[in-house]
């Protein structure tokens, strides 16, 4: 009888972008694949591949009741209709909507492997939202077998509060970076204007005001550096930022959302990344793998991307002077930045590589009776 594995996340970017090789593995082993996921561009490239495309619709913004009614409903069905053995569930809509629609569906049936890739709006702005959050982890949570944290903060803090017990609790840093697609670039001897580069979807708590007064003050000292930004709009969030209001401020080229970013990290020599909170932030590895320093906030999950001091720095939470001080540090030492960019590299090398990253994965999975 042939094998169902189910993967549930918001959008399919989350799925293509460093879980197509796991994806590709249990579809060459004979495993059906059902995605749910949003109906966009990536998950159906997925789709391509023999995977079963199963479209619903997450709100990434807090409690939508009606939006997030329909998709624990959605997930129910669906898990009625492929009776997976083993599902994997990732970002805070599809853990808690689909771990509870799973078990209210099949019961015992299915093994469930949730991933918490950061704790996002509901934890940084607090009160209700945070509540309400807490009160979703607390009943989920303890259905599933498995809870992968990607960093340390976010585990501790779910054990402290209870929210899963401490036995299911993993951690695993990050999803990985292909290290040879994001391979080391060679920076030495550049006499161009100097870029610094951040790269983060259009939220207020992604650090999108901090980047723009940060570019502000070092326009006062050297007017040709360029400060580029690149990520998509999310104007259902309510922490949205406008890409007009980042354009109104001046001093900051606004690139969309880019396809492909190596050519972006590659024309940087400094990646500015002031969120407020991460899960482990994607956009630092890639950096650090291409050679690329890091100026951020020193907060959960990029704490664990950054070494302060070595591979960049890491400022105090929301010290936008500080930001300045060491944007500016390394904008006027070449050689530091460069000496930072090899460390990073090093990091990434010795952290950051996705195939030891999927060994972990592979290994739950067998532990739970996945035969892959």
């Amino acid at each position: 009888m042939t094998e169902t594995v189910l993967f549930a996340a918001n959008r399919g970017y989350a799925l293509s972008n460093s879980r197509e090789a796991i994806i590709r593995r249990f579809l060459g082993h004979g495993w059906r694949v059902v995605l749910a996921t949003a109906d966009d561009d990536e998950a159906r490239y997925l789709a391509g591949f023999g995977a079963a495309l199963e479209p619903v619709t997450f709100n990434r913004g807090g409690l939508v009741p009606g939006t997030d009614w329909g998709a624990w409903r959605r997930m129910r069905a669906i898990y009625r209709r492929w009776q997976p053995t083993l599902a994997h569930h990732f970002h805070a809509k599809p853990v808690m909507l689909g771990t509870l629609a799973a078990r209210q569906a099949l019961g015992s049936q299915p093994a469930i492997v949730n991933t918490i890739t950061g704790l996002g709006h509901a934890f940084i702005t607090g009160g209700l939202a945070a509540r309400l959050a807490g009160l979703g982890y607390r009943t989920a949570l303890p259905r599933g077998d498995t809870t992968i944290f990607q960093n340390r903060d976010d585990r501790d803090l779910f054990r402290q509060r209870g929210w899963v017990p401490s036995e299911r609790a993993q951690l695993i840093t990050g999803s990985g970076i292909d290290l040879e697609r994001f391979g080391y670039v060679e920076r030495a001897g550049r006499q161009a204007p100097p870029v610094v580069a951040m790269i983060g979807r259009l939220l207020g708590q992604k650090g999108i005001p901090e980047f723009t007064e940060v570019a502000r003050r070092i326009h006062e000292r050297w007017p040709e550096a360029r400060f580029l930004l690149a990520g998509e709009e999310d104007p259902v969030h309510p922490d949205a930022v406008a890409s007009r209001w980042v354009q109104d401020q001046g001093g900051v080229e606004y690139l969309g959302r880019l396809e492909d970013i190596r050519p972006l990290l590659a024309e940087a020599d400094l990646l500015l990344f002031p969120s407020y909170r991460e899960g482990t932030p994607r956009a630092v590895m890639e950096a650090a793998a291409t050679g690329l320093p890091t100026v951020a906030f020193e907060v959960p999950g990029v704490r664990e991307t950054v070494r302060d001091g070595e591979t960049g720095y890491l400022v105090p939470d929301r010290d936008v002077e500080a930001l300045y001080t060491r944007v500016a540090e390394l904008l006027e030492d070449a050689d530091q930045r460069l000496a930072m960019g090899r460390a990073a590299r090093q990091l990434a090398e010795e952290a950051f590589d996705i195939r030891a990253i999927q060994r972990q994965y592979w290994a739950i999975y067998r532990e739970l009776g996945a035969q892959v």
